[in-house]
């Protein structure tokens, strides 16, 4: 029995299918990417025949980190957000262990590369608690709205009013995708030419010289390059002469270095609307600005979200008994977190307004400062009272007071002191104390 028909016997008998399982998945075909190939698989994906435009797309991302990460940035931003669902709002225990669940997070990326790739069609099995299965994309048939169980086939599975499939996206939409894609094969076809270039101007190219006089010598030579290894190398006859033509290759170096950061450039701006926050930037002012368009993007992404869930997957979970009649899923809004410059201004303000004031080990905790090896002031001590003399015991002894920081480094300065006035007999005395006996 084929595959078709056993589904077809499936549905008459009221059984789950587990479209997932029966699609005949084959192995991508990868081969050279060109803007031409591009643009016929974009052609048979605007007939709904997604194979080779999901295959193009695949192919460049396992290759290229810089497109990669871009979007799987902005993937992470959903992944790694808090989430919550709330009745009445509190949040209910049930929902909250299957929000933290693999299959709820698998759900959730998937979601996301809907808006990369422009289409997402999910299953939803029940049998054994949630599981999501991706249909493979390159089994979509968007004009049809079918599900092909073999890429070439021209019937397949409606993929439309089943509550056992997420339909996500609009069939005529190909994805952010599409803005980058052409970027992205420029870059990986350049890269190539720079590879090559490298292999031919990176490593010096050599010249033996030999004796035309000798019978032996040119043999001998091109020997001696042959086990010499992969390099340039050029034999000619001492008396003969050779000229270069572009010898200075740095020019060249710079052209294909700009044009692969320019592709790179537009590849960031395209997926997560700036370059500064993925790459180097050339101020903290510029940079300020390109994380403010970031986090608009990501609080975009989390809106997107947040109504899949509560359109889309919402009603299926009802259905399924779980505890969500009259909840809501929600990203709860974080407060905007305050930056250095406004910590320290409102710690001094803190610390001039309060008899208290600020600890000292928050200055260096909280701003990440070495602390010194400067000693502090000490106190200075209240000069006592007369009061305080007369309580005080005269038998106790009386702590010796510390001289002040401020003049311990200074040198002592003694007092003046003047000679005795000394008699004549004290003075003739002294001239002959130390003569010799």
């Amino acid at each position: 029995m084929t595959r078709k028909n056993r589904l077809k016997a499936n549905q008459k008998s009221g059984k789950q299918i587990n479209i997932s399982q029966t699609l005949i998945v084959k192995p991508p075909q990868r081969s050279s990417v060109g803007i031409e190939k591009w643009r016929n698989a974009m052609k048979q994906a605007d007939r709904g025949r997604r194979a080779p435009l999901i295959e193009l797309i695949q192919e460049i991302m396992d290759s290229d980190p810089v497109f990669f990460e871009a979007w799987d940035k902005r993937v992470r931003a959903i992944t790694n957000a808090d989430i919550v669902f709330q009745t009445k709002g509190k949040e209910v225990e049930e929902m909250m262990d299957f929000i933290d669940t693999t299959e709820f997070e698998e759900t959730l990326k998937e979601a996301m590369n809907t808006i990369l790739l422009g289409k997402t069609v999910g299953e939803l099995d029940f049998a054994n608690g949630y599981k999501f299965n991706l249909i493979d994309r390159r089994h979509l048939n968007t004009e049809t709205k079918q599900i092909l169980i073999n890429q070439s086939d021209t019937v397949g599975i409606s993929y439309e009013n089943n509550d056992f499939l997420l339909n996500l996206g609009k069939d005529n939409d190909l994805g952010l995708a599409m803005k980058v894609m052409a970027y992205a094969i420029f870059k990986r076809n350049g890269g190539a030419d720079y590879a090559q270039f490298c292999e031919l101007f990176g490593i010096p190219q050599l010249a033996g010289l030999y004796d035309p006089e000798d019978e032996k010598g040119r043999e001998e030579m091109e020997s001696a390059f042959q086990k010499r290894g992969s390099a340039g190398s050029i034999v000619m006859s001492k008396n003969g002469d050779i000229k270069t033509i572009g010898s200075e290759t740095s020019g060249n170096a710079v052209v294909h270095d700009g044009f692969l950061k320019w592709c790179d450039e537009q590849i960031l701006i395209g997926l997560i609307g700036q370059t500064m926050t993925t790459k180097d930037g050339a101020s903290y002012s510029q940079g300020k600005v390109h994380g403010e368009t970031e986090n608009d993007i990501n609080k975009s992404d989390r809106r997107y979200i947040q109504r899949i869930l509560n359109e889309k997957l919402l009603p299926i979970l009802e259905k399924r008994g779980y505890p969500v009649k009259g909840g809501w899923f929600s990203f709860p809004e974080k407060e905007k977190a305050l930056s250095k410059k406004e910590q320290l201004e409102i710690a001094i303000e803190v610390d001039e307004r309060t008899e208290a004031g600020i600890d000292e080990k928050y200055w260096y905790e909280n701003f990440g400062l070495p602390k010194g090896n400067r000693k502090a002031k000490p106190e200075t001590e209240e000069e006592p009272t007369p009061e305080d003399e007369e309580e005080t015991d005269p038998t106790e002894e009386k702590p010796v007071k510390k001289p002040n920081q401020k003049n311990a480094n200074k040198p002592v300065q003694g007092k003046k002191v003047q000679a005795q006035e000394l008699s004549f007999w004290n003075k003739l005395k002294n001239f002959f104390d130390k003569a010799p006996r």
